[in-house]
């Protein structure tokens, strides 16, 4: 698999390694958010990240599953956020852009999720390394993951989430009252139908 596939300029691996001590798990995680912030999420390697840490793969895999959880555990993103986009888009097209919104403002709202998400988002817009990690994973990942599951094509899933995204800037970054002064019935019914029209205008 691709993500087995050490990257050419990943670092040679820190002499001593260890077979899972304490500090393993946050060690990882260190190395991750440095090889995510410099390389972004399709180039950086499961293997890489273990040889940054000095860790063996194996003790990658077993902390995080794989490396969806690790960037998620790394962005601080409750749960998968691909499996959670791919089981809204799973449905009747005709209800996709009411299925998506509600998913996406629901988890935003969520006194657990949000808060994180919120964090997420203010961390990439101040962070050059969390910017990029997140970019790549939202166009490596994310975005074909909605592409396959719904058959929509690149450029209608990249204007639904030029949609999405452009809500949760003026409506948790920004906080602009015309976004804010929107109960969330009022986000699911303004924002469901036109999401909607741009997925039927796929043809």
């Amino acid at each position: 698999m691709a993500t087995d596939i050490p990257s050419p300029d990943a670092r040679p691996a820190r002499s001593g390694r260890r077979s899972g001590d304490s500090t393993t798990r946050t060690d990882i995680l260190v190395a991750a958010r440095t090889l995510f912030g410099e390389n972004g999420f399709t180039k950086t390697s499961m293997r890489a990240i273990a040889a940054e840490a000095g860790v063996d793969v194996a003790l990658v895999s077993y902390h995080f599953g794989n490396k969806r959880g690790l960037f998620s555990a790394v962005m601080e993103i409750p749960g998968d956020p691909v499996l959670r986009v791919t089981t809204a888009a799973a449905g009747p097209r005709e209800d996709l852009g009411r299925r998506l919104i509600t998913t996406f403002i629901t988890l935003w709202e969520n006194d657990d999720t949000g808060v994180a998400l919120r964090a997420m988002l203010r961390s990439a817009v101040n962070d050059e390394g969390a910017a990029t990690a997140f970019g790549d994973f939202a166009s490596g990942a994310m975005m074909p993951a909605i592409a396959t599951t719904t058959g929509l094509s690149t450029e209608t899933v990249r204007a639904i989430g030029s949609c999405i995204f452009g809500l949760a800037v003026m409506r948790y970054l920004i906080r602009a009252e015309a976004f804010t002064a929107l109960t969330t019935d009022d986000v699911i019914e303004q924002f469901g139908p036109r999401l909607q029209a741009i997925v039927d205008a796929d043809t």
